[in-house]
C-alpha cells in the first residue's frame, strides 16, 4: 500500500511537471491564423448559424468553436483564454493518460511529455487538443465494458476533428465485434445499456455528417491528393521515427501485438483509418498527430490487463519507450524554439498597427493569414475583408487576396510563409506603397519550422 502511495505521487508529480511545462511555454506562444479563425468565427456568428453553417466550411464537427463561442458569450473570455482552454483540455487529456492507462509508467510519463501530446496539441490550441481526453476516456469504458460511457466518449470525440471521427467509427467497430461477433462481452442484464449506447453512436455519426458536409462553394485547398508512396513515408517519419522504414517496422509489429491480444479491428481500423485519410485525401503536419493519438489509444484498449510480462508484453514496451523518447526530444526543441522566437509575427503586428492608426484607417490585408491579426481587434480592420474570419468561399478568397490597384488604401499588410522577404514587395512598392514595419513569425514543426508567418506592413507614400 505504502509504495502505490509513492507511486501515485510520482504519477501527481509528473502530470505537475506537465502542467507547468505547457503552462510556461502557452504563455510565450502567439497563435497563428488556424487558432485566430475559430476563435473569430465563435466571436462574430450567431451559435446556429455557427453550428449548422459555416462549420460546413470549416470542415470541423465544432465542438472546439461551440467551446469557444461558450467562453466568450457566456464568460466573456478574452482572446489569450483560447490556449490556456486548450492547454486546460490536453492537461485532462494527461491525466486520464497517466492514472488510467495500462501502459508502463516510463511509458506512459514519456507520452504524456511527447511532442504532439504536450506541444502541437496543448500548445496549440486547435480541435485536436481534445483527441487524447475523449480517446482516452473511450478507450478506458472500452477496457471496463461500460457501453453508455463509452458511447459518450465516442460522440464527444466524433465532435472534435474528421481525424476523431474516423477514430471513434474504429473504436465503435471494435466494440461492436465484441458484442455482435465475438460475443465476449457480457448482454445478460445489460441490453438496454447497449441500445442506448448504439443510439447515442449512431445520433453523434449523423450530426456528424450535417455538420461537416461541405457546401458547392466552398474554397481552400484541394481536398484529394495525388497518390504518392513519398507522402505515406512522410507521414510515417513525421509521427513515428525516421527513417521510414523502422516506422513501418515498429507500426507492424504493434499491429501484430494488438492482433495477438484480440483487438485488431480498432488498430487496423483506428490507425489504418487515418494514416490511409492522411495519406490519401489530406493532411497538414499540425494533422499529422492524430496517427499518434490513433495509435496510443488502440494501444491503450490492446494493452493486456495482467502484467505477465511475456517476450511481445516486453517488446511493445520497449517500443513504446523508444518511439516517445525520441517524440520528447521533439517536443524539447519545439517548446525551446517557441519561448524564445514567435511562432506568429501576428501580435506585434496588430500592436504596430494599432500605434500607427491602421485599424481606423484604410487598410487592405492580403489573404487567410491576416486572420491572425484581426483576433487582436474587436472588429474587422481590412477594408477588403466583409467579415474578421474568413468564410472560405471561392467568391470570398478571391476578394481577400487580389489588390486590383483601382482602390488606394492608406495601409497594406501582407503575409510571407517562406523567409521574410515579400516576393510581392516590388509590385507593391511599384503601386506607391513602402515598407514600414516587418513582424517575423516562426510556425514550429518538430525539431524545426514549417513555415513562417511573417508580416510586412507597407505605408501609402503621398506624391
Amino acid at each position: 500500500m505504502l509504495l502505490a502511495s509513492k507511486w501515485r505521487c510520482l504519477d501527481a508529480a509528473v502530470l505537475v511537471g506537465y502542467a507547468a511545462g505547457v503552462s510556461t511555454i502557452v504563455a510565450h506562444h502567439e497563435p497563428w491564423a488556424d487558432e485566430a479563425q475559430a476563435w473569430l468565427v465563435a466571436r462574430d456568428l450567431p451559435f446556429w448559424k455557427m453550428l449548422f453553417s459555416q462549420m460546413r466550411y470549416e470542415n470541423s464537427p465544432g465542438l472546439w468553436h461551440v467551446i469557444l463561442w461558450m467562453a466568450q458569450h457566456v464568460f466573456h473570455a478574452p482572446y489569450p483564454a483560447m490556449n490556456w482552454i486548450g492547454a486546460a483540455l490536453a492537461t485532462c487529456g494527461t491525466v486520464v493518460l497517466i492514472f488510467t492507462a495500462p501502459f508502463p509508467r516510463l511509458a506512459r510519463y514519456l507520452i504524456a511529455f511527447s511532442y504532439y501530446v504536450s506541444y502541437q496539441y496543448a500548445v496549440v490550441a486547435r480541435p485536436y487538443v481534445m483527441l487524447l481526453l475523449f480517446g482516452g476516456l473511450a478507450a478506458t469504458f472500452y477496457r471496463r465494458r461500460q457501453p453508455l460511457g463509452f458511447a459518450i466518449a465516442i460522440a464527444l470525440l466524433c465532435g472534435t476533428s474528421v481525424h476523431g471521427a474516423i477514430l471513434a467509427a474504429a473504436l465503435s467497430l471494435g466494440a461492436a465485434w465484441h458484442v455482435l461477433i465475438k460475443r465476449d462481452w457480457l448482454l445478460a442484464g445489460m441490453r438496454a445499456r447497449y441500445l442506448a449506447a448504439a443510439s447515442i453512436i449512431a445520433l453523434a455519426g449523423i450530426m456528424l455528417v450535417v455538420i461537416v458536409f461541405p457546401p458547392a462553394d466552398a474554397g481552400g485547398e484541394s481536398r484529394f491528393g495525388h497518390i504518392e508512396f513519398q507522402t505515406l513515408t512522410g507521414l510515417l517519419e513525421n509521427t513515428l521515427v525516421e527513417p521510414w522504414i523502422i516506422a513501418a517496422i515498429l507500426l507492424v509489429g504493434l499491429g501484430i501485438f494488438a492482433t495477438r491480444n484480440h483487438e485488431t479491428v480498432p488498430f487496423v481500423a483506428g490507425v489504418g483509418g487515418v494514416l490511409t485519410f492522411e495519406w490519401l485525401v489530406y493532411s497538414l503536419p499540425q494533422h499529422m498527430g492524430a496517427i499518434v493519438i490513433a495509435l496510443i489509444v488502440t494501444l491503450w484498449i490492446a494493452w493486456p490487463k495482467e502484467n505477465n510480462w511475456q517476450p511481445e508484453h516486453v517488446m511493445a514496451s520497449l517500443g513504446l519507450v523508444v518511439l516517445f523518447s525520441i517524440q520528447t526530444y521533439w517536443a524539447v526543441e519545439a517548446w525551446r524554439n517557441d519561448f524564445s522566437q514567435p511562432y506568429s509575427g501576428s501580435k506585434d503586428a496588430a500592436e504596430y498597427l494599432r500605434k500607427v492608426g491602421a485599424d481606423h484607417a484604410r487598410t487592405f490585408g492580403f489573404c487567410y493569414p491576416m486572420v491572425a491579426i484581426e483576433a487582436y481587434f474587436n472588429h474587422s480592420i481590412f477594408q477588403n475583408w466583409p467579415t474578421s474570419y474568413l468564410h472560405d468561399s471561392k467568391a470570398e478568397e478571391e476578394n481577400v487576396c487580389i489588390l486590383d490597384g483601382k482602390t488606394t488604401y492608406d495601409f497594406v499588410v501582407t503575409s510571407v510563409l517562406h523567409g521574410d522577404e515579400d516576393p510581392y514587395g516590388g509590385e507593391i512598392q511599384k503601386r506607391g506603397y513602402m515598407p514600414i514595419h516587418v513582424s517575423p513569425g516562426r510556425a514550429f514543426f518538430r525539431q524545426g519550422i514549417w513555415i513562417t508567418e511573417t508580416f510586412v506592413i507597407y505605408r501609402r507614400v503621398i506624391q
